[in-house]
């Protein structure tokens, strides 16, 4: 069955000027996600937010701060987050809440990755450290949920959700203990544990490679419909013109 031409065309046209919108917004969400990088990495590189400026703002404005907090461990209200995968080991990551000096809810502080095989030993490490004196990155943890394993471990760093296990009440935020490091993917050279770093904030999608693609695949629906619809019924007529 063959379409009528004219319908036929606003096809073609409505196909074209989907994937050319693909394409255009993938174009815009490289340019976001670049902006992004660029507020994000002048956030981390900032000197690092005192407990006195922290506390009074928001969730959203702390993330990819660097924090100083200074307070007391709440080793009794440590919670861990199970199977992390990092440089081809399985392990753990400890979540201790720290109480700020300057008082109010604690905050959840991510203490670093170990090998599950060294479980006892860091943990026992940690547990001796009474006053907290850290600095990390900030994260936005608001309107996050995780849950409770049957082995009592936990899927996500959540203060909503762990505030009843934990005990006490928590901000909206948390902290991951370290310094940022370009590449993670190589353990530390001296070998201590926990590890205790994070990523800058990169962008990791193609967006341009896809908007390439989208507008590759208009250009090619272009060619294929004026050789076909154009080129091609020209051609037949010229040769049912000439004589046999």
């Amino acid at each position: 069955m063959r379409l009528p031409m004219p319908v036929l065309i606003a096809l073609l046209a409505v196909a074209c000027a989907t994937l050319f919108g693909l394409g255009t917004w993938q174009v815009r969400r490289h340019q976001w996600k670049q902006e992004l990088v660029a507020e994000r990495s002048a956030r981390l590189v900032a000197p690092p937010l005192d407990a006195a400026q922290a506390l009074g703002l928001p969730a959203v404005e702390v993330a990819w701060h660097r924090v100083h907090l200074v307070g007391t461990w709440k080793h009794d209200g440590s919670v861990v987050l199970a199977n992390r995968v990092r440089y081809g080991l399985k392990g753990e990551e400890l979540v201790t809440p720290l109480l700020p000096d300057a008082g109010g809810p604690a905050i959840l502080v991510n203490r670093g990755w170990y090998p599950a095989s060294e479980r006892d030993r860091v943990r026992a490490a940690l547990d001796t450290e009474f006053r907290a004196d850290i600095e990390g990155l900030g994260v936005d943890a608001s309107g996050r949920t995780a849950r409770r394993t049957p082995q009592g471990t936990w899927t996500g760093l959540a203060p909503e959700s762990m505030a009843e296990a934990v005990g006490v009440p928590l901000r909206p935020w948390a902290v991951i203990q370290g310094t940022a490091v370009s590449d993670d993917t190589r353990p530390p050279a001296d070998g201590a544990l926990p590890v205790q770093r994070y990523s800058p904030f990169v962008n990791t999608t193609p967006h341009l490679q896809y908007a390439l693609t989208w507008y590759g695949i208009g250009v090619v629906l272009i060619g294929v419909a004026v050789a076909r619809l154009v080129v091609a019924p020209r051609r037949a007529q010229h040769a049912a013109g000439s004589p046999g």
